[in-house]
């Protein structure tokens, strides 16, 4: 899900795992003689890092017999669900950027926005939030960066006819982004402005940390900060929504066929990720390997 800022990065990136020691992020959840694939994936990659993905994860795609994603990706680019979101996310009445943001912080916005060519004037009466996704959405366009490796899998799941699934509706999707509106606009857009001028910088240290998994760096660099600075967001939009993904990933035991579940990595990180809760729930959880 998304946030703003570094959140934004790590949301959309969603970045860090469950082990500093293990080098991916893809595990093999088993009880039984039942088991799934549980991998962490980034939600931004440049085209040219499809070529070159860790290879267990077309290993894991070829031998999962359904891919499961976060939410239907088919239903969450229509037209009417970006409508509902764009609406939730309207200020009040009364309210815009240049009114509720201080005269500092709306100068330094529109200073980027018109260095940058973003189109500040069409997002005056939106929440600061979704002001900093969309501003983070643009610097990634303008970079070539279009999708993540969900999307990437998703579209190869529909061309070769494998089933799909989702752990959420486009109805909880939207209660997630609400929950993202009605903070502090001129921290959240300080820290937009900041992040997003190391772009570059933040988006190779993410994905080189994410192919080698070295999950302390981005966990100090991302999630971390992610949790102490929104710690709100953090609690909605990670640790609840485990909470609430739990049971679905439960019920893909009850059957035979081998399940893909990917979802942000940073879903599979900390106290409350949902690797740990399924091992005290009495799941076996390890690294998965390519098979020779």
């Amino acid at each position: 899900m998304l946030t703003v800022s570094r959140f934004t990065l790590a949301a959309l990136a969603l970045l860090f795992t469950f082990s500093a020691n293990a080098a991916t992020t893809l595990f093999e959840v088993s009880k039984g003689e039942q088991r799934i694939l549980l991998g962490g994936t980034i939600h931004l990659l440049h085209p040219s890092e499809f070529s070159d993905l860790p290879a267990e994860f077309d290993a894991a795609y070829e031998e999962a017999d359904e891919l499961y994603l976060e939410a239907d990706m088919t239903k969450l680019q229509d037209p009417a669900f970006g409508q509902k979101m764009m609406q939730m996310m309207l200020y009040p009445p009364g309210k815009t950027l240049s009114s509720e943001l201080s005269p500092e912080v709306w100068e330094a916005l529109s200073t980027y926005s018109e260095k940058n060519e973003f189109p500040i004037q069409q997002y005056m009466g939106f929440d600061p939030a979704l002001v900093s996704l969309m501003m983070t959405v643009a610097i990634a366009q303008k970079k070539g960066i279009q999708e993540g490796l969900d999307a990437h899998y998703f579209t190869k799941a529909k061309a070769d006819n494998k089933p799909t699934g989702e752990l959420e509706s486009p109805e909880d999707v939207l209660g997630y982004m609400e929950a993202m509106t009605g903070h502090d606009g001129d921290k959240l857009i300080r820290a937009t402005l900041r992040d997003l001028r190391k772009f570059d910088e933040m988006m190779e240290t993410i994905v080189a940390a994410w192919k080698g998994g070295d999950m302390k760096a981005l966990y100090r660099d991302l999630g971390k900060p992610m949790k102490a600075e929104a710690p709100e967001m953090y609690q909605t939009l990670m640790v609840e929504r485990n909470e609430d993904w739990l049971p679905v990933i439960k019920g893909l035991f009850e059957d035979e066929d081998l399940e893909l579940v990917l979802v942000g990595s940073l879903h599979l990180a900390g106290e409350h990720s949902l690797l740990k809760q399924l091992e005290e729930a009495g799941y076996q959880v390890e690294p998965y390997t390519v098979k020779e």
